[in-house]
């Protein structure tokens, strides 16, 4: 209880760090901060009325600093923003989007900055405990290991969602609009908020920004990172299951359409061609072929109480790169996996596009209960439909073991990816099904991209 006490004193002890930093930082030039530090140091030393030199530089760079923030007061300049966003962008890409600025006013603006703003939110407790990624916290001294800021600092540049540099505006004329190319890189997936955009201008001296503050609202989606992936050999070996487009949505079956040929008995009055038929004077029919679609189930395991938070995001990058990667065209996806509830998404023949199933694992979030056998049981159901499974998880026990056993009992192919830095057991493979037990494939946060190409064994044979 103590500790949470403390905790929480520490988180907004940080709080009120940042906001002064950001203040700081937004308001004084690269010069205007020397000035300030100059004057401190020479405040200090003039304490000693011996020192009157330091005394009187004190007072000298206090009054600089003093009529530097006295310009700022006054400049009220009218602009008006449009913000034109991409609709998603890239976890760790750098893109670049517009902003047009219309000068509203009557005079010229020149020497002014635009800063576009993300919104700001605070991490909480339960985001603060997590430490930093193995590198980045062995490269921190004892002090901040402990204390904590730089993983504070971390945590609130991630949870701001990007990184954007601030842009210098040409002189505009009353009237003119500009457009500013701004550079722009996502640091996490999800939705991403934009606030507000500040323009600044420095005094004459260069010492202290005046600012203009204008709240503008956008969000943009940033999608999961995606790494190469080997081309995998997704081919059935499943059971014939005929059915029409509607029955291949849930099934995986359709029927191709051949030619036409005279009407025999018992031919369905559906597959008449009516066009034909006024043309001859005599019934034709369709003839259609049976045609099937490889159908394969990709299981995202979200569960992810033991896992850190770099290993559950290297999890959703790994099913990314997969939906993403070269597949058959007669081939289709499921993307199934429990985000509060169980989510099926098909990607395939028409039936979706990567894109979307991106954006909505874009917001997959990691789950604190372990509902893996909801998952399990779920795509038992459909076992004999699937030529294989897919399964990515951060966590490795008994009954996900056990399912991946009764896959191959069942004779489905799979392929498990495991994500963490130990490597696990192999599952004991069944000789009837070809596998010659292969192992786990382990792939390393750190290490995703060379892992990921590592992966030899096929899906299905």
């Amino acid at each position: 209880m103590a500790n949470e006490r403390l905790q929480r004193v520490v988180l907004r002890l940080f709080r009120r760090v940042s906001r002064t930093s950001l203040w700081f930082e937004t308001r004084f030039t690269g010069v205007g901060r020397l000035t300030l530090g100059g004057a401190v140091v020479a405040a200090i030393f003039g304490i000693d009325p011996r020192q009157t030199f330091a005394f009187q530089l004190a007072a000298l760079l206090g009054a600089i600093v003093a009529v530097a923030m006295l310009f700022s007061l006054r400049w009220r300049p009218r602009l008006e923003f449009e913000r034109l966003l991409p609709d998603t962008v890239t976890v760790g890409v750098e893109t670049e989007y517009r902003i047009a600025v219309t000068n509203r006013g009557t005079r010229i603006e020149t020497g002014l900055v635009v800063v576009d703003r993300l919104l700001t939110r605070y991490p909480d407790a339960d985001e603060f405990r997590h430490p930093l990624a193995g590198e980045r916290e062995a490269g921190l001294n004892w002090f901040d290991r402990r204390v904590g800021f730089p993983r504070w600092l971390e945590l609130l540049r991630k949870n701001r969602g990007g990184k954007i540099e601030a842009e210098p505006l040409p002189p505009i004329r009353p009237g003119d609009t500009i457009q500013l190319r701004v550079a722009f890189t996502p640091l996490r997936r999800g939705k991403i908020v934009f606030d507000a955009v500040v323009t600044k201008r420095p005094d004459p001296m260069g010492v202290f920004y005046a600012i203009s503050r204008y709240d503008l609202y956008g969000e943009l989606i940033s999608l999961p990172q995606r790494f190469p992936v080997p081309r995998l050999q997704w081919q059935s070996e499943r059971h014939f299951h005929p059915g029409g487009l509607t029955l291949a949505t849930t099934v995986g079956d359709s029927e191709e359409f051949v030619g036409l040929r005279e009407y025999r008995p018992g031919d369905p009055l559906r597959h008449i061609h009516w066009r034909s038929f006024a043309r001859l004077g005599k019934p034709v029919v369709k003839e259609h072929q049976d045609e099937y679609f490889d159908r394969h189930a990709l299981l995202i395991d979200t569960f992810a109480a033991d896992s850190t938070p770099e290993e559950f995001e290297t999890a959703v990058a790994v099913a990314a790169s997969l939906i993403q990667s070269d597949r058959p065209s007669d081939s289709i996806l499921d993307l199934v996996f429990i985000d509060g509830e169980l989510w099926q998404l098909t990607t395939g023949r028409g039936l979706s596009n990567n894109r979307q199933i991106l954006m909505q694992l874009a917001e997959l979030k990691p789950a604190s209960t372990d509902e893996f056998e909801h998952l399990a049981d779920y795509a038992k159901q459909f076992l004999e439909r699937l030529a294989s499974v897919v399964v990515v998880c951060t966590a490795w026990d008994a009954k996900r073991e056990a399912f991946v056993q009764e896959l191959r009992h069942r004779r489905v192919r799979s392929l498990v990816l495991k994500i963490g830095e130990s490597s696990v057991d192999a599952v004991a493979g069944d000789p009837a099904a070809g596998d010659g037990g292969r192992a786990i494939h382990t792939i390393r946060p750190a290490h995703t991209a060379a892992d990921l190409g590592d992966i030899a064994a096929p899906v299905s044979a």
